[in-house]
């Protein structure tokens, strides 16, 4: 008799021998039984205990996965809220980083949800790639937090190159102002843009004009980042400093080697509550800084011109004054192009520069003779208003109408001769914007000969 369920052949073999040996006494058998039942028993012991321990670590790992790091699930961001400058903030067309003190957040933990995170983000490191809070931490080492909101992120894996991609946008920025996408290499963790290796101003000459534009600037730690603006196409942006401590940023025309853009950190801290120059002198030594970084006198149009406290209400100090100037050309003002410049209003010395000059003489065209009149402009405008939101064109109301040069064209591209027309620009809202604050005004462009609809920027 054989049991091959629960004991091994050779054991077999040896007690089927046992059993049916033709000399062997009764009582032997039996103590053979008793043998082979408690070898039974123990392996069915044994047995147990080894498909018990099997189910308490799998219960165990299944609580360690369905527990474990998962994805957060996309947050819609909340908009930027505007606030009154309590040290030096710049108005400029590029992102400028310029706030004293650089605050990185942790590595380690997720990062607070406040954008949308797009699938395939990878949240945690892998094979030598930043985290998606080690991707975060690197954005703000260039664009801090307190100075810039992140609106989303996505992820790009790449052969040579994978990016973390930020959409980041002004924290204090006009309604309307769009986002600026940033892109963090995620082995390096530096900012990476398309162009930076063809740029015709190197990384080192960049440097060195950011530099040696600031003489008195002793700065031991020196960032340096290609960004291709929106508006004024590739830059490289700078930021001077010394340790935590932000000096002077701004930004090099890629391109010319023209420095385009800076702000200085004034800190407010121990400053006088009142301004000691009036704003007649800061205006003057603004337009004669502009004069001399640009050889001579330049055809401007000033549009504003204000004071700008700092400190608290409890703690005032002494802020800056800002002029904006519009280019002209033609007696027509430019609609994209103009120069910024801010003024210590305690030591007179120019801390904030920024200059928009994107089109050539060339492009302008040479019509300019005008054939439609305010008023059929504005009735242009209003009726493609009224094709696009019916509902609302009772409640359309015209900010202003007046003739400009229409210079949006694609940061970067060629622009041909006679490409910029002369065109009406008409802006206006309704009942839907005038209630929702983050909405832009509406903007229609009108042809000044055939009264047609170039373009309108109009949305709820």
């Amino acid at each position: 008799m054989q049991d091959n369920d629960t004991i091994s052949g050779d054991a077999a073999v040896a007690m089927d021998d046992e059993f049916n040996g033709p000399y062997l006494p009764e009582r032997y058998k039996q103590k053979v039984r008793e043998k082979q039942q408690r070898r039974r028993v123990k392996k069915l012991l044994f047995a147990g205990i080894i498909i018990a321990t099997i189910i308490v670590i799998l219960v165990l790992l299944a609580g360690f996965l369905s527990n474990g790091p998962q994805a957060p699930p996309p947050v819609t961001p909340t908009p930027a809220v505007s606030a009154a400058p309590t040290a030096t903030p710049a108005s400029v067309t590029t992102p400028l980083p310029y706030d004293t003190t650089i605050s990185l957040p942790s590595v380690n933990p997720a990062p607070a949800m406040e954008y949308t995170i797009a699938p395939g983000v990878p949240v945690t490191a892998t094979g030598g790639s930043l985290s998606l809070a080690g991707a975060v931490a690197a954005l703000r080492d260039y664009y801090p937090e307190e100075d810039y909101a992140i609106r989303s992120v996505n992820y790009s894996a790449g052969i040579s190159r994978s990016l973390f991609g930020f959409e980041i946008k002004p924290a204090i920025s006009p309604v309307g102002t769009p986002e600026s996408m940033v892109f963090i290499d995620a082995i390096t963790g530096k900012p990476y843009a398309t162009g930076q290796e063809t740029a015709a101003v190197t990384a080192d000459k960049a440097k060195e004009i950011a530099t040696s534009s600031f003489p008195d600037v002793s700065a031991d730690n020196v960032k340096l980042w290609y960004y291709d603006s929106r508006d004024k196409g590739g830059v490289w942006m700078f930021i001077l400093a010394s340790g935590n401590m932000t000096h002077v940023s701004g930004s090099v025309d890629a391109t010319s080697g023209d420095l385009v853009s800076f702000i200085r950190n004034i800190p407010s801290d121990g400053r006088q509550a009142d301004p000691v120059i009036t704003q007649d002198k800061a205006e003057n030594i603004a337009s004669h800084y502009i004069s001399d970084h640009n050889g001579g006198a330049l055809p401007l149009n000033q549009t504003s011109a204000r004071y700008e406290a700092w400190g608290t209400p409890s703690v005032p100090a002494a802020g800056r004054y800002v002029f904006a100037w519009e280019r002209m050309f033609l007696d027509y003002p430019v609609d994209k192009d103009g120069i910024e410049v801010s003024v210590d209003s305690v030591t007179g010395d120019v801390i904030g520069y920024d200059k928009l000059w994107t089109t050539p003489d060339f492009a302008f065209s040479q019509t300019l003779e005008q054939a439609v009149v305010q008023r059929d402009a504005t009735f242009a405008v209003m009726q493609a208003a009224k094709n696009l939101y019916p509902d609302s064109v009772e409640s359309v109301r015209i900010h202003s109408a007046e003739i400009r040069w229409n210079n949006q064209h694609v940061p970067g591209a060629s622009q041909r001769p006679g490409s910029v027309p002369l065109e009406w620009k008409v802006t206006f809202d309704d009942v839907v914007i005038r209630a929702d604050p983050t909405l832009p005004e509406g903007v229609g462009w009108v042809d000044i000969q055939t009264g047609n609809v170039t373009a309108l920027e109009y949305r709820h």
